[in-house]
């Protein structure tokens, strides 16, 4: 465990690790029961209270992140819709963000971005879509 070989060892670093590994280990279940989802709704919760508690005051936007909102309000709904999250992957989307993201921005003089960005988008899907 890194916390005991950092020295850094406190019961409230542990019992958030210990709540993340239960959370972790519900979420890889292949399928889930009512019951199921439950017990992982609830073990997000304490974790993310867990969580925010202890590193609260180190965050400027008061964790208004939103892999967090996504994680602790729509993952268990997520589950009922599509069935279990172990093969998710974020590859698509990074590959889409850098495709119709970072590479038009780049292309773009900084100025009027977002239509300079729309138009190359545009211009490379009526390429596409041609082929």
């Amino acid at each position: 465990m890194v916390f005991v070989v950092d020295d850094l060892l406190n019961k409230d670093l542990l019992e958030i690790y210990v709540k993340w590994n239960e959370m972790y280990l519900l979420s890889r279940q292949e399928t889930f029961k009512e019951s199921d989802l439950k017990n992982f709704q609830e073990a997000i919760e304490k974790w993310a209270n867990l969580f925010i508690k202890l590193f609260g005051q180190f965050s400027n936007s008061d964790f208004k992140l939103p892999k967090l909102h996504s994680w602790v309000h729509h993952i268990v709904d997520t589950i009922r819709e599509f069935g279990a999250i172990n093969g998710y992957t974020t590859e698509t989307y990074k590959a889409l963000h850098k495709t119709y993201v970072k590479i038009p921005y780049c292309l773009s003089n900084k100025k009027d971005v977002e239509e300079q960005m729309m138009k190359t988008v545009n211009i490379n899907i009526n390429y596409h879509v041609k082929l």
